[in-house]
C-alpha cells in the first residue's frame, strides 16, 4: 500500500523505518555479522559501514528512555567511551508508538509494529475476551501477571514476524542476552527471547557490565551477538521528569561503570573483531496533571465508545461502537484540537506511520477506530490511569522529538 503524507504538525517527528529508525537495527547488526535477514533494511551506510568486513561479534546495550536530549545534556560523559577514529555518535528515531513493549518488539524482529503486532501497552485482545496489559500479560482491569498465558496465550507465537535470534542463529551466530533477574524469565522476554542460546539475569550495571566483559573475555574468538537492556532511566524519568538531578547522575553512572567495567578492561583478544552499539528504546516528554484530559469528563464520548480507550495516554486508541467512527472522530477533533491529533486507523495505518506493508493481520483491530496522537505535553487519562498517575509525571508513546529523537553509538573496538 502506498503511504499517504499524514500532515503532521511540526511538533511531530514521525519515525524514519527506511534507513533510520532503531526497527532498522537488527538488519544493521545482521550485516555487520554477515548474516542474511528478513526484515527492515539495515541503518543508512555512514552509520556503521566503516566497522564491517571481519566483524565476528555485535554487543548492543539498550538504555530504556534514554532520548537524544540526555546525550546532548551528557555529552561530555558519552563522549568519554567512544573509541577509535570511526565511532559514531549520531540521532536515530523510535518507532510509533514510542513506548517500550513495541519497541523492544522491533528490536528483537527487525520491523514496525505494524508489522510484528503489538502495537501499544493496553491492546484490544477479542480472541480472549478482553483488554491485555502486555508488560505483565494480565487483563487490564487488575494485576493478574501471565493470566494471559494461563489462558492460551503463547509468548513465542505472539509477534508476526520471525525472531532477530532465530534468523541469526541460522546464519551460524548464536545471540545471549543480558537484562535484570527480575524480567529475564517474563513472557515478555520469552516473546522476545525466540532462538537466543541462553540468558543471563544481572542485579545491576556493574553486574551486568562485569558479566558481559568476564563473557566476552571467555569466549574471545567466538562469534556471537550479545543484546543487554538496562531499564532505570526509563523508571527514574516516569517519577521525576528527564531533566532531574536524579536522571542525570543516573545517566552519568551508566556511562562511567559502562566505560570502567566493560569497555576499558576488555583485553585485545576480546576486543578482536567487535563492534559495540548503543541506543534507547525511546525518550520521554514531561506531562504534568495541569495538562490531563480526562476520559470521564466526557460522557458523550464514552456512549460512542465499545470499551474505554486502550493504548496509553500519550496514545489512546479509540475503539467506536458500530456506525461511531465518524462521530468519534468529530468529537475529538471538536474538543481536543490543541491537544490531540485524531487520526482514524486506517489513516494512520497508510501513512505507514506504524510500519510499512505487510501488516500483522491483528493490527488493524488492535489500534482501533480512531487513534489520538497526543500533542505538545498532553495526557488523555482514564480513572484507570489515575491510580498510579503520581509515579508518571515522565511519559511517552506519542510522536514529539523528545519521545522520538534516541542516540545510535557504534564503534569498533579493536581499532
Amino acid at each position: 500500500m502506498k503511504q499517504e503524507d499524514p500532515n503532521l504538525p511540526m511538533e511531530f517527528l514521525a519515525p524514519n523505518y527506511s534507513d533510520g529508525s532503531i526497527a532498522n537495527v537488527p538488519a544493521t547488526i545482521a550485516a555487520l555479522l554477515g548474516v542474511p535477514f528478513a526484515g527492515l533494511g539495515p541503518l543508512r551506510e555512514e552509520l556503521w559501514r566503516s566497522f564491517g568486513g571481519d566483524v565476528q561479534r555485535v554487543v548492543l546495550l539498550i538504555v530504556d528512555s534514554l532520548g537524544w536530549q540526555m546525550v546532548e545534556r551528557e555529552r561530555a560523559a558519552c563522549d568519554s567511551l567512544l573509541v577509535g577514529e570511526t565511532a559514531v555518535c549520531a540521532q536515530i528515531t523510535s518507532i510509533f508508538p514510542s513506548t517500550t513493549v513495541a519497541a523492544l518488539s522491533s528490536f528483537w524482529t527487525g520491523v514496525g509494529p505494524a508489522q510484528h503486532g503489538l502495537v501499544g501497552l493496553r491492546l484490544l485482545t477479542p480472541e480472549y475476551g478482553t483488554v491485555t496489559q502486555f508488560i505483565h500479560f494480565t487483563p487490564d482491569f487488575g494485576s493478574y501477571p501471565d493470566a494471559l498465558v494461563d489462558a492460551g496465550l503463547k509468548p513465542e507465537e505472539f509477534l508476526h514476524a520471525p525472531g532477530m535470534a532465530e534468523q541469526l542463529s541460522a546464519g551460524g551466530v548464536p545471540t545471549y542476552r543480558f537484562k535484570s533477574y527480575q524480567l529475564i524469565n517474563s513472557a515478555l522476554s520469552k516473546m522476545h527471547g525466540r532462538g537466543a542460546k541462553d540468558s543471563f539475569g544481572v542485579v545491576s550495571t556493574a553486574d551486568m557490565f562485569v558479566r558481559m566483559r568476564q563473557f566476552l573475555e571467555a569466549k574471545a574468538g567466538e562469534p556471537m551477538y550479545v543484546s543487554a537492556y538496562w531499564p532505570t532511566v526509563d523508571t527514574l524519568m516516569h517519577y521525576h521528569g528527564w531533566d532531574h538531578p536524579s536522571v542525570a547522575a543516573e545517566v552519568r553512572a551508566i556511562f562511567h561503570q559502562l566505560k570502567s567495567e566493560l569497555l576499558g578492561p576488555l583485553s585485545a583478544a576480546a576486543r578482536a573483531g567487535t563492534v559495540f552499539l548503543l541506543t534507547a528504546d525511546h525518550g520521554q516528554t514531561i506531562c504534568p496533571p495541569s495538562r490531563y484530559i480526562h476520559y470521564a469528563d466526557h460522557p458523550q464520548l464514552e456512549k460512542m465508545l465499545l470499551i474505554r480507550p486502550t493504548g496509553e495516554p500519550r496514545l489512546p486508541y479509540f475503539h467506536a461502537r458500530q456506525g461511531r467512527q465518524r462521530d468519534v472522530l468529530h468529537y475529538l477533533q471538536d474538543h481536543f484540537g490543541e491537544a490531540m491529533l485524531p487520526l482514524t486507523g486506517e489513516e494512520a495505518l497508510a501513512a505507514g506511520l506504524l510500519g510499512p506493508q505487510p501488516h500483522s493481520p491483528d493490527t488493524a483491530v488492535r489500534v482501533g477506530d480512531v487513534i489520538g496522537v497526543m500533542r505538545h505535553d498532553y495526557a488523555f487519562v482514564t480513572p484507570q490511569d489515575l491510580e498510579y498517575a503520581e509515579r508518571m509525571l515522565g511519559r511517552h508513546g506519542g510522536m514529539t522529538q523528545l519521545e522520538m529523537r534516541v542516540p545510535f553509538v557504534a564503534m569498533r573496538l579493536d581499532r
